[in-house]
């Protein structure tokens, strides 16, 4: 088959927003991340904090997994009576999770900002790392959860420093980046801008109201139980949301980290041009 028919297939199968197909969709492209993350180790691909640019993927990964299983839906009993439900709720949960954890990603790893990747994603550890400790802080010092995250604290306190960028900054950047009141350096609608992916700051405002149980996902959820196929329409776009996701991910995981020999090269060429189209259906929305 052609370039050109494989492209024109990767269309029509992206446009049939049928459940099952998008299920077909997100499943492909979950495994075809998890083999250039395999890549990445296989390759020998070392650098400074690689250890949570892995742990981040493989959020990416667990996220899409767990998607895929809850979409599958579940049952309950009552009165000894099977009956199948969608939890809808969690669904939505777990989608604002992967977006987050996609902005995250793409923040410290793959955006090109005034900022350098390792200052970035100092920060935000050193963010999270005080923001665990002040939740924490009625346990004694010595407790040893404690105690390591103190220690976490002060290596990444110390890294920062060494920094030239940190050393050449203002008295007010430097106390901006050690005591952190965010966690990113941009503000979240400036990352949006950057990494191109249309509306999907308007996708996780409304998967936040199911998250805080607001009143429109109590409507939403009474909806899809009056309407058998409601929850199958919402979860397929959910599914195509997150393929979408995955598919950025693949293209700047291999663009950045030069993994283009790997998986990506023995991959069909119908799967990349999914991701190529959906990257680009992304950059119009």
């Amino acid at each position: 088959m052609s370039e050109q028919e494989d492209k024109l297939k990767a269309l029509f199968s992206i446009n049939d927003t049928s459940f099952i197909n998008q299920r077909e969709i997100l499943e492909d492209l979950n495994t075809f991340l998890a083999d250039c993350t395999q890549d990445l180790h296989e390759f020998g691909i070392e650098f400074e904090n690689a250890g949570l640019f892995e742990k981040l993927l493989f959020q990416i990964l667990y996220h899409n997994s767990s998607l895929l299983n809850l979409t599958n839906g579940s049952s309950i009993k009552v009165r000894d009576k099977k009956i199948d439900v969608s939890d809808m709720t969690a669904v939505y949960s777990l989608a604002r999770l992967q977006i987050e954890t996609f902005v995250n990603l793409c923040y410290i790893f793959f955006l090109d900002i005034d900022y350098s990747k390792n200052l970035r994603a100092y920060v935000y550890k050193i963010h999270g790392l005080r923001k665990q400790l002040f939740l924490t802080q009625k346990h004694t010092k010595d407790f040893t959860p404690i105690l390591k995250m103190r220690n976490e604290l002060a290596q990444e306190l110390k890294n920062i420093r060494k920094l030239e960028e940190f050393k050449v900054a203002t008295f007010a950047k430097r106390e901006k980046f050690i005591n952190p009141k965010y966690a990113r350096l941009i503000t979240p609608n400036e990352v949006y801008e950057l990494i191109q992916i249309g509306d999907l700051s308007r996708s996780h405002s409304l998967y936040s109201n199911h998250i805080h149980s607001e009143y429109i996902s109590i409507r939403q959820l009474n909806s899809a139980l009056k309407k058998s196929n409601e929850s199958e329409r919402s979860f397929s776009t959910v599914l195509l949301t997150c393929s979408r996701i995955t598919s950025l991910i693949i293209k700047n995981l291999n663009s950045q980290y030069d993994l283009k020999e790997g998986s990506f090269s023995k991959a069909p060429s119908l799967l990349i041009k999914l991701v190529e189209s959906l990257n680009e259906l992304s950059a119009k929305l």
